[in-house]
């Protein structure tokens, strides 16, 4: 349903704690890496998705960042494409879903009643065990299958489709979401994935950006568009930092929205405060 009203001021209420990152930082090294993982200093921030026919909250997408005892929060750049280089995606993977999954289970996020969206690397979601292990762990969290979309990364080629396909329906034959993360002009292979059990599009936060000035993005996004809804795959877009942004995406019709302009990513603990914020907004 289009958007049917102006789109009122409101700006994000919250601001997570400062996070050290950029590219004046440098990098975990390797042996970083494994320490992170041995010693739990993986943890959750959760940027929410609402629903931009009323602006009703429905997701969390899960972030991972990594609290560092001397240098603070550490934002994804600086560890998550070396944990994938490394061959850690799997631990992280199962490190941040072991954190969303007790702080859904803290009382913190289960009480509203919004889906979780876990971002999981291509070499993951080949992994038979891994699927083994987020039905187990899921269950075991108390948490429905229905009420958690799982998010296809694309950081590296797709590879071996055929497995693909066949992970892909057995999550949504168990219940799950299936979301393809990113949709930009340099992820490669987006379309063929429209044919196989996904039910979501996100669009990338660079091309919702641009897409206003730039006439190859905003040509990649109609088309991204038009290939979602001829495959009835709900789309999100990522990127909505102000209300401008929003209003052009409300009138392409796009059903959710994530982004600054609606909320940083926060804490578990800042949500509750943030979603009275947003309800009093008129969200």
């Amino acid at each position: 349903m289009p958007f049917q009203s102006g789109v009122a001021s409101f700006p994000g209420l919250l601001r997570a704690p400062a996070e050290a990152g950029g590219a004046a930082r440098a990098p975990l090294t390797v042996p970083e890496l494994h320490e992170a993982l041995a010693n739990g200093w993986v943890s959750a921030r959760y940027q929410p998705v609402v629903r931009m026919a009323d602006r009703r909250p429905v997701a969390l997408e899960v972030l991972a960042r990594v609290e560092h005892p001397a240098r603070g929060t550490l934002t994804p750049d600086l560890f998550i494409p070396q944990m994938e280089d490394a061959g850690l995606a799997w631990p992280l993977t199962q490190a941040i879903t072991r954190r969303a999954f007790a702080e859904w289970g803290s009382g913190r996020l289960q009480q509203f009643g919004l889906a979780l969206a876990l971002n999981v690397p291509l070499d993951v979601l080949l992994m038979p065990e891994a699927l083994d292990w987020l039905d187990a762990t899921r269950a075991q969290a108390d948490i429905p299958p229905t009420l958690i979309t799982v998010e296809l990364t694309e950081s590296r080629p797709l590879t071996q489709l055929d497995a693909l396909t066949a992970a892909a329906r057995r999550l949504h034959d168990a219940g799950y979401e299936m979301a393809i993360d990113d949709v930009g002009p340099t992820v490669r292979d987006h379309r063929e994935l429209l044919s196989m059990a996904f039910s979501v599009l996100k669009l990338d936060k660079d091309l919702v950006r641009n897409s206003e000035s730039d006439p190859a993005a905003n040509t990649f996004l109609m088309d991204s568009i038009a290939a979602a809804r001829a495959a009835r795959l709900t789309i999100i877009a990522e990127g909505v930092e102000d209300e401008a942004v929003w209003a052009r995406m409300a009138a392409l019709g796009i059903e959710q929205a994530q982004g600054f302009l609606i909320a940083r990513p926060l804490p578990a603990a800042q949500i509750p405060a943030w979603l009275d914020g947003w309800a009093a907004r008129g969200g």
